[in-house]
């Protein structure tokens, strides 16, 4: 377990970002941001943070819940996020790797926790910014979390069998 998927985490969501990026196992290079994505891909990691999710296939789907039923976002960001080439690519060698047929039985394995996260996110106390200000940055995780009423899945609540994968 990694220390930004405490629940009451101490570090800012600066180092919790850093935490996230050290957690990967080759280069985080291919994600970071440019002058052409703007923070969005930084927003879209710190949502990983936020939420206490790690980078694996099925806590992805978990986070894409998240995003939908606890984050503010807006149609056209995210779109734009979908649209960045290096996502693309991404998604094509997802698809490669797991299929349609793949994709369908993560989601259906993991619809119990897709929708534990849809009720905590409806109780939450405002919405994540999914465009996310930069002072959050410097705010401790557990502060941020307590502002916005988030209570992240402990390891315990998010129990399924990991999709094996091949190295990309």
């Amino acid at each position: 377990m990694l220390e930004y998927q405490k629940q009451d985490c101490d570090l800012t969501l600066q180092e919790g970002l850093d935490c996230y990026y050290n957690s990967f196992p080759g280069t985080t290079e291919i994600l970071q941001d440019t002058e052409g994505s703007g923070t969005l891909l930084r927003d879209h990691d710190c949502t990983h943070v936020i939420f206490g999710l790690d980078i694996s296939i099925e806590q992805e789907s978990i986070l894409d819940s998240w995003v939908v039923w606890g984050s503010k976002w807006e149609l056209k960001y995210l779109w734009g996020y979908q649209s960045l080439p290096q996502i693309k690519q991404l998604y094509k060698d997802l698809y490669k790797e797991f299929g349609v047929i793949g994709f369908i039985r993560i989601f259906w394995k993991l619809g119990a926790i897709k929708r534990k996260v849809m009720f905590r996110a409806l109780k939450m106390k405002k919405k994540w910014p999914f465009r996310m200000p930069e002072e959050y940055l410097k705010l401790k995780i557990s502060d941020l979390r307590k502002e916005h009423g988030i209570k992240i899945l402990l390891p315990e609540e998010m129990s399924y069998v990991p999709v094996k994968r091949i190295k990309l």
